[in-house]
């Protein structure tokens, strides 16, 4: 009876532990048309609504559809090379820098950098919710209902997290359909009781009065690159389970259509097509006036998507987008444990419990949440997004370009400095020439940077002799 009971509490540890620093073995796995439920689910959630009205707000929809584009087609191009490193290794995207571009203790700044960006994601989305309930019920913003709905909100992250890809591959591929449905019926209402016409949703032009058009969609490509280096980290941690390079193509292009046009797309024809009912709702209920109407939905739109589900759906349809909103959040935590989970073991050399990786991710969450991470959600993004796609830009450069003249060593680099002095020159060159204006597109600029130096800095000085670690660097491999 002890050994069953240990045998069973084995299986259960593996299956939490979910090859979080090990290469996925073989026997596990998966198709494209599996794996692409993932980032489907990531794509289609409160807070992508919520991005989709700030972006309506700042630069219109035709504007905002044609920076969806633009940013999609350099996202699929860098997520599928660095979704194509994951699936050969086998690896987390947080540990693919190892290997590539960083080295061992290197890596620390991958997966601090992600781990906060997707952490900050995951509080932003809990923030939506929390809004979006307080709205449903008619709740004060009181310091016991944040403490009951956030903590209610963290258990079930937790609970859902625990049993790695297979539970939230089945959570997300269900509730994405019911997403889906559900705004099909909010878009079905909206255009069959609203003067709106599709037409008048899609060429929406911008609300906001801060700034030129030009400076404006500066920040919405800004904001849009940020979040694609989330997703091309995001599907890297689904493509080290792919079987082959169409199942990597697969997720790759899967989360770009749903994240940068579908998403996008979803949030004009809802929360722009829906101003006017919601506007009308808002005065019967005496929460505006006639005058004030427009300006309070437009503001419900970039800060409080679930007042929309609850106006458009009534409570049922509220209750469904809660249950599907499940599906991002767990995703979140998922990456946001592996993400901490490398780094926790490049700075201590301890294989850490990834259930104590997701409890920590939760805890973190809170913590950005009374920061009021939403509110700098635009620049959090930005700044991020530059770090992020720089230190992508080196992996596929190291496993492309370098590889191609210097093997890897078979150890691993305590620090690849070469690396990490380029990701640090990048970043910062990047980051001065946005906020100068001289190039706004810091990442881009980031990782043209990296993609031009690295390899001539790394060609020329590294790697150092006796700088690697076979022993234990490689255990974790």
């Amino acid at each position: 009876m002890p050994e069953e009971n240990a045998r069973a509490a084995g299986r259960l540890w593996q299956a939490i532990d979910d090859n979080s620093l090990t290469p996925v073995p073989e026997e596990e796995r998966k198709s494209g048309w599996y794996l692409s439920w993932l980032p489907a689910g990531i794509a289609t959630s409160l807070l992508q609504l919520t991005i989709a009205g700030t972006i309506t707000a700042l630069v219109g929809s035709v504007l905002g559809l044609v920076a969806g584009a633009l940013v999609g087609v350099f996202v699929m191009a860098l997520g599928w090379l660095f979704g194509n490193i994951a699936r050969v290794e086998g690896l987390s995207s947080t540990v693919l820098p190892r290997f590539y571009g960083l080295g061992l203790r290197g890596s620390a700044i991958s997966s601090l950098a992600f781990g906060v960006m997707i952490i900050g994601l995951l509080a932003s989305e809990n923030v939506v919710l929390y809004h979006g309930t307080l709205f449903a019920f008619g709740w004060p913003d009181s310091t016991g209902n944040r403490v009951l709905i956030y903590g209610l909100l963290t258990l079930v992250w937790v609970l859902l997290s625990m049993f790695g890809i297979k539970m939230v591959t089945r959570t997300s591929s269900v509730l994405v359909v019911v997403f889906l449905c559900l705004l099909a019926y909010m878009t079905f209402r909206i255009y069959g009781e609203s003067p709106v016409t599709l037409a008048d949703a899609f060429t929406q032009a911008s609300t906001s009065v801060v700034g030129s058009e030009e400076a404006r969609f500066f920040t919405v490509v800004g904001m849009l690159g940020g979040q694609g280096g989330a997703l091309i980290l995001v599907n890297a941690d689904y493509a080290r389970y792919a079987r082959g390079k169409g199942a990597v193509g697969g997720v790759s292009l899967t989360g770009v259509i749903m994240l940068d046009i579908v998403g996008i797309a979803l949030g004009i024809l809802v929360l722009t097509g829906g101003n006017k009912l919601v506007g009308d709702h808002l005065v019967a209920s005496g929460q505006a006036t006639p005058e004030t109407a427009v300006a309070a939905a437009g503001a419900l739109a970039t800060h409080n998507t679930g007042a929309y589900f609850v106006i458009l759906s009534g409570v049922l349809g509220f209750a469904l987008m809660y249950v599907a909103q499940t599906k991002v959040q767990v995703l979140n935590v998922y990456s946001g444990a592996l993400a901490l989970s490398n780094l926790c073991y490049v700075l201590s050399g301890r294989h850490p419990n990834r259930l104590v990786m997701i409890l920590v991710a939760n805890a973190i969450c809170l913590l950005m949440i009374a920061a009021g991470v939403f509110e700098k959600l635009s620049g959090f993004l930005s700044v991020l997004g530059i770090v992020i796609i720089g230190f992508i830009a080196l992996a596929i450069a190291d496993f492309y370009l370098v590889s191609r003249w210097r093997p890897r060593p078979p150890g691993v680099e305590v620090v690849n400095w070469a690396g990490v002095g380029t990701l640090a020159f990048a970043s910062v060159v990047a980051y001065l020439l946005a906020e100068t204006g001289v190039f706004p597109f810091g990442f881009v600029a980031s990782t043209v940077i990296v993609l031009v130096v690295y390899p001539l800095v790394r060609l020329r000085f590294g790697p150092r002799p006796g700088a690697e670690e076979p022993a234990e660097a490689v255990a974790a491999r």
